[in-house]
């Protein structure tokens, strides 16, 4: 084995990589970096396929020590959990439907203003 790899296989003694899920968004990403004080790595490792296989690919992984990586993993999946709660919720779409309902009355009013003034300037 080269001095470089040993050297490197020191330094990463006692570090461990959570590895992130595709899809994981980018906020609770940054919030476990921020909040855990993990280092992102970008990393080769074989990922399985849909049909079985599996291949080599770079992976986004945050390293730090062994307790850290587990706290970081259970708030990531909570954090997870949380915000599919949120979109399941629909609370988005539930608010701009309430907004557009208060507001439909007055569209509508205007609408039928601006028709108005149409005619009337048509029937110089």
């Amino acid at each position: 084995m080269a001095d470089a790899e040993i050297e490197k296989r020191e330094e990463l003694s006692g570090l461990y990589d959570l590895a992130i899920p595709i899809g994981m968004p980018l906020s609770v990403i940054q919030d476990l970096v921020d909040r855990f004080e993990l280092e992102p790595v970008r990393r080769n490792a074989k990922v399985g396929l849909l049909d079985g296989e599996s291949e080599e690919r770079e992976i986004l992984v945050l390293r730090g020590d062994f307790d850290t990586v587990k706290a970081a993993e259970r708030y990531m999946f909570e954090a997870l959990d949380r915000r599919l709660a949120k979109w399941e919720r629909n609370e988005r779409s539930d608010r701009y439907r309430d907004m557009y309902d208060r507001n439909a009355d007055e569209r509508s009013r205007m609408v039928k203003e601006r028709i108005a003034e149409k005619k009337e300037e048509l029937s110089f």
